[in-house]
Parts: structure tokens; C-alpha cells; sequence
């Protein structure tokens, strides 16, 4: 489906899960805090549970000593150490955010897709210019209350990237548009 020309797409009310923005530079869509997404709770239940295990690495030290192997005092600290490790890998992984931006540079004929960390700071991004891409297409949620995505699929290779996630209208809304400049681009 084409998005019916004279018709911004981007203006119709009832964003709420991705945001997008035009300009002399392109088009770019980025995912914003909404419901489908797993990092509101589920991010800050991995927190707790990194806290958690922290925690637990200096809680043992509280407990009388049982029958270890070898000397209580070294297996206690060796285990206060493993538990800090896992707790601080836990922790940073909910912390990086899984977010992600998609953004058409015009000038450069070319795709950018970013991951996002929690703050909204650009954590990592690849371009991949438009003789690149055999096609844009939406995915629909195979289960209710799971995300749809815009997926990007590679010329050359079976390989594809989601690019955004979200409610299906508006992912379809954002393909449309996007869909739109790039023909715009390249006429």
C-alpha cells in the first residue's frame, strides 16, 4: 500500500509508541516508551534482580560457616566475587536500553539504524545504503499484545533486520511514509 501523496503520514494523532520527525535531512522513526516494549518492567525487574545478586554475594559473609572444601573464608570470597560479576553483568544489561531509531539520509541515499540506550544516547548504528536493501516490509504479530516490526531485508543474502517495533498501525504508518521519501529520493 502507497500512502496517498499530499498526505502527511507523520501528523496523525494517536502516536503513542513511535515518534517521527522530517527535515531538510531525511525522515527518522524512533521507538518511544509504550506498552508493547519489554523495557519499562521487564528492564527494571533485571535491575532489581542484578541488586539482588549483589547483594547475595556480601549476605553470605552474615551466615555461620558450613562444611566447605577447603578454608570457609577463601570459598566465601571466591563466591563474593562470582556473585558481583553476575549481578554487575545482569545490571548492565538492563541498563543499556533496546531501543532503536531509523533514519533516510536523502543526500546520502542510504539507511541508518541505530540502537538507543535507555537516555536515548546512540549506543550503536549501521548504515546500509539503498542498492543494499532488496525490500522494506512489515511483519505482523504472530500472538496478541506482541509487537509487529519493520523489517529490512538484505540484497545478496537471507539476512534481515528489524529495524522498529511496535503496534501494527503505526509501524504500518512509518513503512508507508518511509516507503514515500525514499521513492521521493530517488525520483
Amino acid at each position: 500500500m502507497n500512502a496517498p501523496v499530499g498526505r502527511n503520514v507523520m501528523d496523525v494523532a494517536g502516536y503513542q509508541t513511535l515518534a517521527a520527525t522530517a527535515g531538510e535531512n531525511g525522515f527518522a522513526a524512533r521507538e518511544v516508551d509504550g506498552h508493547f516494549r519489554h523495557t519499562t518492567r521487564n528492564e527494571a525487574i533485571v535491575r532489581f534482580v542484578g541488586i539482588v545478586i549483589i547483594l547475595g554475594a556480601f549476605i553470605q559473609h552474615l551466615v555461620p560457616n558450613a562444611s566447605f572444601a577447603g578454608n570457609p573464608t577463601v570459598t566465601k570470597a571466591l563466591l563474593s566475587v562470582a556473585f558481583s560479576c553476575i549481578g554487575l553483568a545482569v545490571y548492565s544489561f538492563a541498563m543499556r536500553g533496546h531501543r532503536s531509531e531509523v533514519m533516510f539520509d536523502p543526500m546520502r541515499q542510504d539507511l541508518c539504524i541505530s540502537k538507543l540506550d535507555r537516555r536515548g544516547n546512540l549506543r550503536s548504528s549501521r548504515r546500509i545504503p539503498l542498492r543494499h536493501i532488496k525490500s522494506l516490509y512489515v511483519k505482523k504479530a504472530e500472538t496478541p499484545g506482541t509487537p509487529s516490526r519493520l523489517r529490512v531485508k538484505l540484497a545478496g543474502t537471507s539476512d534481515e533486520i528489524t529495524a522498529l517495533r511496535g503496534p501494527y498501525a503505526e509501524i504500518e504508518m512509518m513503512h508507508r511514509q518511509l516507503c514515500r521519501n525514499i521513492r521521493i529520493a530517488q525520483s
